[in-house]
């Protein structure tokens, strides 16, 4: 049996930021990501390993088989090569994952509104992007001694880490839709921030993050789309990321506290079978964003 985990939507998602369409494109390349993973393991009924490999080596076998008797030499060359390397191994079946994808992902988009479309074209780019990132070519060598006189090679998926940081160069480019255009049948009119509002036509777009709201102050607790802010949140001093405390706290400060904590240590194992550990108190030195200490202050005084 097959799972599939689901990010899940809050209301945030549903107003269509730039977010959202980042969580749209990453699900739907996941999908085809797992899917093509799972196929090729055997771990689904439906589907097994890329027919497409197999026909590619068969008309690669074909082609060496079938030369022009005058060019007895490059069919040498050919032989010698084929004595190198042979398609095999079991492809991951990038085909039938997107189609999967396409078929339980877009199915549950069928208003034909500005957001159903919005939807649907980032579904599409996060395959898109899943293709263009996709397949690596990985070979065994075979011989005696590791002489590797024979490779068998197939194509696999990257790590989903490889697809996951092109969508996010997709997420920092993403354009901004303008809705004086939309719902009328037209084509899109876009406008991609940072870029002089250059107009795009639509043909261009197919690999773009689309959405029509621009984001709100996720600093700030906002009830209305289920947000709790950045209030309470640990960061790390020493960092520059977005876990950094120059990042999470949102340039507003932040306190540092001293925490004491119960840990297990000093395990030992005995035999057998059981292990007996120490309970040690552990100081330490976090960083809580100081919004939470103002807040507890007003309800103190």
């Amino acid at each position: 049996r097959f799972e599939f985990r689901f990010l899940f939507f809050t209301r945030a998602s549903a107003q269509r930021y730039r977010e959202s369409a980042f969580a749209y494109a990453i699900s739907s390349a996941g999908v085809v990501h797992s899917v093509a993973r799972a196929c090729s393991m055997g771990k689904l009924v439906a589907c097994g390993c890329d027919p497409a490999s197999y026909r590619a080596a068969g008309r690669h076998r074909a082609g060496f088989r079938l030369g022009n008797k005058g060019s007895k030499g490059r069919q040498q060359q050919k032989a010698k090569s084929a004595s190198r390397w042979k398609w095999g191994g079991c492809s991951h079946n990038l085909d039938f994952g997107i189609d999967f994808s396409r078929s339980f992902l877009d199915s549950r988009e069928k208003a034909g509104d500005i957001q159903s479309r919005i939807n649907l074209h980032n579904n599409k780019a996060g395959r898109l992007v899943s293709i263009t990132s996709f397949f690596k070519v990985r070979c065994k060598c075979h011989g005696m001694s590791g002489s590797c006189e024979l490779k068998t090679c197939w194509k696999a998926a990257p790590e989903f880490r490889v697809v996951g940081q092109a969508l996010k160069e997709r997420f920092r480019s993403a354009v901004l839709v303008d809705q004086s255009n939309l719902g009328n049948g037209s084509p899109f009119l876009l406008d991609r921030p940072n870029n002089n509002n250059r107009r795009r036509s639509r043909p261009h777009l197919a690999l773009d993050l689309l959405y029509y709201q621009r984001s709100p102050n996720f600093c700030e607790k906002d009830s209305s789309v289920d947000f709790p802010g950045t209030a309470g949140r640990q960061c790390n001093r020493t960092s520059t990321g977005v876990d950094g405390c120059a990042s999470l706290c949102c340039g507003r400060g932040y306190n540092v506290i001293r925490r004491r904590r119960t840990d297990r240590c000093h395990c030992r194992f005995h035999w057998c079978c059981y292990v007996v550990c120490q309970n040690c108190t552990i100081e330490e030195w976090i960083t809580p964003f100081a919004q939470i200490f103002e807040d507890y202050n007003r309800l103190v005084t």
